[in-house]
């Protein structure tokens, strides 16, 4: 299955890299998805993430993904 989420405080293409990693290393996801971004459209708006998966995840185990790398733990939002 595939579910369209939307994750906040992405400001550029390293972040975009990096909440695709980190969801990435979800035993039951498959497949990130995030379209390319013009970084004069990106600042602070939202981004749609595309995730495929085993099983349905719930959002608050997406954003265990997204927080446990210390350094950017509690940066994004997945909703």
């Amino acid at each position: 299955m595939t579910k369209t989420y939307t994750v906040s405080n992405i400001m550029c293409t390293g972040c975009v890299n990096h909440v695709k990693d980190q969801i990435e290393k979800h035993p039951d996801v498959t497949l990130v998805g995030m379209s390319k971004i013009k970084l004069m459209y990106i600042l602070r708006k939202p981004k749609e993430i595309a995730i495929s998966m085993d099983r349905e995840i719930p959002i608050a185990e997406l954003q265990e993904f997204l927080d446990k790398d210390s350094e950017y733990a509690g940066r994004y939002s997945i909703s």
